[in-house]
C-alpha cells in the first residue's frame, strides 16, 4: 500500500471522527440548555446563563483534547510499511540516531518496522539532507532522486538498494554496504565511501569529484563515464571493474588494485598509481599523461595507443606487456623491467631508461636510439 492510499483512508476516518465529535457537542449543549431552562423555569438570571456558558466551554474543550489524542495515538502508529512510498516528502534534518527518540515520520518508519517491512520502501525524490541513519539496515530501499547530500550513513546496509540520480554530495557513507546497487548518474562528490562496499555497483555516470574511496571494494563494478577527478582510491580494490571511459585525472590511486580491469580510453592524466596492481589490465588508448605509475605491476597490460607522455614507470613491472603504438615520449623507464614487452611502433623519444631490462622486445632493436 501506498502513503497516498494511506493518507485517504487517513482522511476517511479523521471527517468521520470529527462529525461523531460534533454531535456529541451538539447533545451536550442542548442537554445543558434543557436542564438550566428547566431549573430557572424558562428565565435563567445572567449569572446562571454565564455559568452555563463556562460549563459549555469546559466540556467542548475536555472533548476537542480527547479527540485531538486519539488522532495523535493513530498518526503514531506504523505498522507494516512494506513496498511504501513516500514521494516528494520532506524529512530534511531528520534525526534518526540510534537509541535516540524524536518525533519524526522517518524516525518511526526506520525503528518501529522492522527489516523486512521496510523492503522496497520508496523514499523517491524526498529531502534527506543532514538526515542521521547510522547503523541502520536499509537493504533494497529505492531512494531513487533523493536529497541525502551530508547525510549520516556510516555502517548502513544499502545491499541492491537504488540510488539512481541520488544526491550524495558530502555525504559519509564510510564503512556502509553498497553491494549491487544502483548509483548510476548519482552526485557522490566529496563523499566519504572509505571502507564501503561498493562491489557489482553501478555507479555508470556517477559525479565521484574529490570522493574518498580509501580501502573501498569496488570489485567488478560498472564505472563508464563515471567521474572520479581528484578523488582518493589509495588501496582500493578495482580488480575486474568496467571503467570505459572514466575520469581518474588527478585521482590518488596509490596501492590500487585494478587487476583484469576494462579501462581503454580512461583519463588517468596527472594520477598517482605508484605500486598500483594493474596486471592484465586493458588500457587500451587510455590517457596517462604525467601519470605516476612508479612500482607499478603492469605485467600482461594492454596498453596499446595509449598517452604515456612523461609517465613516470620507474621500478615499474611491464614484463609481456602491450606498448603497441603508446606514446611513452618523455616517458621515465628507470629500472623498470621491459622483457618481453610488445614496442612496436611506440613513441620513445626522449625516454629515461637508465638500468632498464629489455629482451625479447617486438618492435625493439639495438640501433634504436633512447635518451
Amino acid at each position: 500500500m501506498t502513503l497516498t492510499n494511506r493518507k485517504n483512508s487517513t482522511f476517511s476516518q479523521e471527517a468521520k471522527a470529527e462529525l461523531i465529535s460534533l454531535f456529541k457537542q451538539i447533545i451536550i449543549l442542548a442537554a445543558i440548555g434543557l436542564i438550566v431552562m428547566l431549573l430557572t423555569n424558562g428565565k435563567p438570571p445572567a449569572v446562571v446563563v454565564g455559568l452555563s456558558f463556562c460549563l459549555i466551554a469546559f466540556f467542548v474543550a475536555i472533548s476537542e483534547h480527547k479527540r485531538l489524542l486519539q488522532k495523535s495515538q493513530v498518526t503514531s502508529q506504523t505498522n507494516n510499511l512494506s513496498a511504501a512510498t513516500l514521494n516528494d516528502a520532506d524529512l530534511s534534518d531528520a534525526e534518526i540516531n540510534q537509541l535516540s527518540v524524536h518525533q519524526d515520520l522517518l524516525q518511526k518508519i526506520v525503528y518501529q518496522v522492522s527489516s523486512e517491512q521496510l523492503s522496497k520502501a520508496h523514499f523517491l525524490l524526498a529531502n534527506l539532507s543532514n538526515a542521521n541513519l547510522n547503523n541502520i539496515n536499509l537493504d533494497d530501499v529505492y531512494f531513487s532522486g533523493t536529497n541525502l547530500s551530508n547525510a549520516q550513513l556510516v555502517n548502513v546496509s544499502f545491499l541492491n538498494g537504488n540510488f539512481c540520480g541520488a544526491n550524495l554530495n558530502n555525504a559519509n557513507l564510510s564503512n556502509a554496504n553498497l553491494s549491487n546497487a544502483n548509483l548510476s548518474s548519482a552526485n557522490l562528490s566529496n563523499a566519504n565511501l572509505s571502507n564501503a562496499n561498493l562491489s557489482n555497483v553501478n555507479l555508470s555516470s556517477a559525479n565521484l569529484n574529490n570522493a574518498q574511496l580509501i580501502d573501498a571494494n569496488l570489485s567488478n563494478a560498472n564505472l563508464s563515464d563515471a567521474n572520479f577527478s581528484g578523488a582518493n582510491l589509495s588501496d582500493a580494490n578495482l580488480s575486474g571493474v568496467y571503467l570505459w571511459n572514466g575520469n581518474f585525472n588527478d585521482a590518488q590511486l596509490v596501492g590500487a588494485n585494478f587487476s583484469n580491469a576494462y579501462m581503454n580510453s580512461a583519463k588517468l592524466k596527472n594520477a598517482n598509481l605508484s605500486s598500483a596492481n594493474l596486471m592484465y589490465a586493458k588500457l587500451s588508448d587510455a590517457k596517462l599523461k604525467d601519470a605516476n605509475l612508479s612500482n607499478a605491476d603492469l605485467r600482461g597490460a594492454d596498453l596499446s595507443s595509449a598517452n604515456l607522455k612523461n609517465a613516470n614507470f620507474s621500478d615499474a613491472n611491464l614484463k609481456d606487456a602491450n606498448l603497441c603504438g603508446a606514446n611513452l615520449e618523455g616517458a621515465n623507464l628507470n629500472n623498470a623491467d621491459l622483457r618481453n614487452a610488445n614496442l612496436s611502433n611506440a613513441n620513445l623519444n626522449n625516454v629515461k631508461v637508465e638500468k632498464t631490462r629489455f629482451g625479447c622486445n617486438q618492435g625493439f632493436s639495438e640501433e634504436m636510439k633512447l635518451d
